[in-house]
């Protein structure tokens, strides 16, 4: 939900706490908007006393801790009887109001797979001379090396440093590439599905070995306002063997189809219970 992003740029990270705001859900009927950004100790009591005083015009709910290992923040979410009165509430504790959803801006903001690849520079040798894994697309890790095929996608550590750089390799020249976007290059290439999406239930599952990109992933989190939940199913996706899935839930078809498209992805039209 974006309370706090750190991402790894040349050798570094830096820790940015995004600015509070309260973005709107894109789902029919009245106004729900979901708490994102940073927050402290008192927000959610700012928020309960601002919501009391427009005297039943705005309702605030709570869910407690949400996620597998109940590490992450509470999910805050304000449901107002028209888009004014979320806008004056948001103005009463002087938070942004992001009435478009931001699901829609984000799924129509994110570039494809394939600008993706077109950025990258294909110059990293195949006799590159680290520690090399592979990824192996079967069970959805990386494993030591074993094939001299390409398509391929390789996690090689630093002999200095013990940091990992991961290659994308179409031919006998590889490019670095982002952790999450490489994973969704190689089963591109290969032609292999791993998504899959109940239009009914407006549910969307990937593999937990095989995430969304993080950009992917906060545009369907932010259909819901909650983090994916951790299910274990079989036979979601025809010959995929795996069990383990992570369920975004209230993914409305034109956002789930659109933000599966960004990664190369057609998903297996199934029922998710």
């Amino acid at each position: 939900m974006g309370h706090c992003d750190a991402p790894y740029e040349q050798g570094g990270s830096t820790i940015i706490a995004a600015p509070p705001a309260l973005c709107r859900l894109p789902r029919a009927g009245l106004p729900v908007a979901v708490l994102t950004g940073a927050r402290c100790l008192k927000t959610q009591d700012q928020m309960a006393e601002a919501a009391e005083a427009f005297g039943g015009v705005v309702r605030l709910d709570v869910e407690r801790h949400p996620g597998p290992l109940g590490l992450l923040p509470d999910t805050i979410s304000v449901t107002s009887e028209s888009e004014d009165a979320m806008a004056a509430f948001c103005a009463n504790l002087d938070i942004r109001c992001a009435g478009i959803p931001p699901a829609w801006i984000l799924v129509n903001w994110c570039g494809m797979l394939s600008e993706y690849e077109a950025t990258l520079d294909y110059r990293l040798p195949e006799t590159f001379n680290w520690v090399r894994y592979d990824y192996n697309t079967g069970s959805q890790c990386f494993l030591r090396a074993t094939s001299e095929s390409f398509p391929r996608y390789s996690k090689y550590l630093n002999p200095t440093t013990g940091l990992p750089l991961y290659a994308f390799f179409r031919d006998g020249f590889g490019a670095e590439v982002d952790l999450g976007w490489g994973r969704y290059l190689v089963l591109k290439a290969k032609g292999i599905t791993v998504a899959a999406y109940d239009e009914r239930r407006f549910r969307l599952c990937v593999p937990v070995r095989t995430p969304l990109p993080a950009v992917v992933a906060r545009t369907v989190c932010l259909c819901s306002g909650k983090p994916p939940l951790h299910r274990s199913k079989d036979s979601l996706v025809g010959g995929l063997d795996c069990q383990d899935w992570l369920m975004f839930e209230d993914v409305p078809p034109q956002i789930a189809m659109a933000a599966l498209s960004k990664v190369g992805q057609s998903p297996a039209r199934v029922e998710i219970r």
